[in-house]
């Protein structure tokens, strides 16, 4: 006889049962009529981190994420005395709180009674633990209760490689369903070295050498191994998101994974976003690389090296050119009359045409030459001066956009900057990205960094989605710079435009003036938000990293300690809720004077749909 298919619900209910879990469900009504009916809870606590872990569940629900969540499996466990998820849970927990040891874990996670609640665990589990197996030989100081920190440890370890991708990638394209990233993107690529020792199974090796001088003053060559990993990231320049990752030994070159890592953030996306800009560094200098990404239509950025023919010839195209674009920046410093104005000049010019790029064309075919007015041409934006620093060498950008605006070309790549401060900085400063591995192996450290990565894209999607509904638009538009821009004829030889010159008021600031030839082409065209079509509500806000006001991860938590110092929350089995003080009072009928800014008691009451008799 078939057996009959489970719902989800039915699995959800064993769970519950077999496994002691269940997701505690946010109900403040509920919980304000019982405890206004006099009904004894069974926990209060103050709020303290279980207000992050509330609003960030909240987030996971409502966005699919939980599903994507509930749904990952590690094929390694034998035996599974709690469900997959909540190993995932906790260890993401310790990510998010920043907690820096496993043995740690015991006192500052396992014992959060309130966060641990909502996570799932009841409080039966929390005080007795899930088995008493070898309680007799640990010592006084090293009791706990819900399972040994290193249980933890070895279980995440156990997932493979690909249930790590799959769980990585699920997540991201839960987001983009959700309407998280803008409709066309803009994007770096970049890499980070993961560096640990020698003594973790599976790591690379890199040689490093460098110039010194010794003891005598004389410059020698010090050669240098370092062990470890290395990480490459594909980051959203608009929400400072991860949306592909790939992880690599130390001593592997970036450039090969490129189009990898692009193709797989394309499918994370589709069909909801896709990649149009891309901003990489001097790691990628690849021309057949780049030359298939101008065939999947993706227009790139990128900085030359010096040794490159093209880099050579757009010096000499750059020499030919009629007009130099200067961009002054006004930078105001101080308060009051103690503010000084400070003024930074960025002069650029372009070359259009390059095609002495040999590796940038189609594949070879045997017996045929590729000309080079054949070959696909490139434009470059030269840098002669940037914030009145005169460039010895001038640094050459290339792309495959029209350079008819070059200071949109200047602009993508000085974002690139972001991966770097708002992505590799931030995980290993808050979210530990290094230092501290659950295992000193392969699988140990790619866990942890796909872990942090998860948790890193997640938090941040939650905090942009928290801040866009709880602010005011006009409150969230990113601030505007003190630009203005002109452009001049080029300079007699063996001369330069003083630093600090003084804005042209015969030019209108607002915008770029320039003389062209012809009528400027839009070579970007206003990007949409294609993922708001597809969702409920039109309206919705394109989710921008200038939301958080530059506030980073750290500042962030002690905002929420802050803003949750004053309140409770309130456990009547499964379901809770969280009051401010004064609120949670007034529904307990404890006689007090009410603050003025609560209004009524029978304000109170009726938010919550109690009418006192």
């Amino acid at each position: 006889m078939a057996s009959k298919k489970q719902t989800a619900a039915e699995i959800s209910q064993n769970l519950a049962m077999q496994l002691d879990w269940q997701v505690a469900e946010r109900d403040d009504e509920e919980v304000a009529r019982l405890l206004y009916a006099g009904e004894k809870a069974d926990e209060i606590h103050t709020l303290d981190e279980a207000g992050l872990v509330d609003g960030f569940f909240a987030f996971l629900i409502e966005s699919k994420v939980m599903n994507v969540w509930k749904a990952y499996e590690i094929s390694g466990l034998q035996r599974v005395f709690l469900p997959t998820i909540m190993f995932l849970l906790l260890y993401g927990m310790r990510i998010l709180f920043g907690i820096n040891a496993s043995n740690a874990l015991p006192s500052l996670l396992f014992s959060n009674i309130p966060v641990m609640i909502v996570i799932g665990f009841n409080a039966r589990l929390l005080t007795n633990g899930k088995s008493k197996r070898g309680e007799k030989a640990r010592k006084e100081d090293s009791k706990f209760a819900l399972m040994d920190p290193q249980t933890l440890a070895k279980t995440v370890c156990k997932s493979s490689l690909q249930e790590l991708e799959k769980l990585f990638n699920n997540t991201i394209r839960a987001l983009a369903k959700y309407g998280i990233f803008m409709g066309e993107m803009m994007v770096a690529v970049d890499g980070t070295r993961i560096i640990t020792t020698a003594q973790f199974s599976g790591c690379g090796c890199q040689e490093i050498s460098e110039w010194k001088r010794n003891r005598q003053g004389l410059r020698v060559e010090v050669i240098e191994f370092v062990y470890g990993w290395r990480l490459i990231a594909l980051l959203d320049l608009t929400t400072l998101m991860p949306i592909a990752i790939k992880i690599v030994q130390i001593q592997a070159h970036e450039a090969p994974y490129l189009v990898e890592l692009v193709r797989q953030a394309q499918a994370n996306l589709a069909p909801y976003s896709r990649i149009k800009t891309l901003v990489v560094d001097r790691a990628y200098v690849d021309g057949q690389s780049l030359y298939q990404l101008d065939q999947m239509g993706i227009f790139f950025v990128l900085i030359a090296k010096k040794n490159m023919a093209i880099h050579f010839t757009a010096l000499c195209k750059s020499v030919e050119s009629l007009l130099y674009y200067e961009r002054i920046e006004t930078v105001f410093r101080g308060q009051g009359r103690d503010q000084v104005a400070e003024t930074f000049l960025t002069q650029l010019q372009v070359a259009t045409d390059l095609r002495t790029w040999d590796s940038y064309r189609p594949p070879k075919v045997a017996g045929k030459q590729l000309r080079i007015a054949d070959r696909p041409a490139l434009n470059a934006v030269v840098v002669h001066i940037w914030n009145n620093q005169q460039l010895d060498n001038p640094r050459v950008f290339l792309t495959n956009l029209p350079v008819n605006d070059p200071w949109l070309i200047f602009n993508l790549y000085d974002d690139r900057s972001w991966i770097e401060n708002g992505l590799f900085r931030n995980s290993k400063q808050f979210w530990h990205l290094v230092g501290w591995f659950p295992q000193k192996t392969h699988a140990g450290v790619h866990t942890h960094l796909t872990f942090v990565m998860l948790i890193t894209a997640v938090a941040t999607a939650f905090r942009l989605w928290d801040k866009a509904h709880s602010s005011a638009v006009t409150s969230l538009q990113p601030p505007q710079p003190n630009y203005a821009f002109r452009t001049v004829q080029p300079p007699p030889k063996n001369s330069h435009p003083a630093p600090n010159p003084e804005p042209d008021s015969s030019h209108d600031t607002s915008r770029l003036v320039a003389e062209w030839a012809e009528p400027e082409p839009e070579p970007f065209p206003a990007t949409t938000h294609l993922a708001a079509s597809l969702l409920p509500d039109n309206a919705q806000l394109a989710y921008s990293h200038h939301f958080l006001l530059g506030i980073g991860p750290s500042r962030w938590r002690q905002e929420l300690t802050r803003k949750n110092r004053d309140k409770i929350i309130v456990f009547f089995g499964n379901t809770y809720a969280i009051f401010e003080l004064p609120v949670f009072l007034v529904l307990t009928g404890v006689p007090f004077q009410l603050p003025p800014a609560y209004g009524a008691v029978d304000d109170i009451l009726a938010h919550y749909g109690i009418r006192r008799e």
